[in-house]
């Protein structure tokens, strides 16, 4: 039984690790930055990738926090 649940959620990704960007679900690219801190759900981010320009939700986590704060403290500069 445990098996048949794990191999269920083995498309889920972990959490990234600090200062990692997450991939792209289109066309694979790190090349991403963060568009809007609230897609259409609460619990998610709108990323945009530079690659294949599309955008794309990511649920969030520390990892989106992080990304927002360095997004406003840069343009704050």
């Amino acid at each position: 039984m445990s098996e048949e649940i794990d191999s269920r959620w083995a498309h889920v990704e972990e959490p990234l690790p600090r200062g990692e960007r997450p991939r792209c679900p289109f066309c694979g690219s790190t090349e991403t930055e963060l568009f809007s801190l609230f897609g259409q759900q609460l619990l998610t981010a709108q990323y945009y990738c530079n690659r294949c320009h599309t955008p794309f939700e990511y649920i969030k986590g520390d990892d989106v926090l992080e990304d927002a704060k360095a997004k406003l403290t840069s343009s704050e500069e």
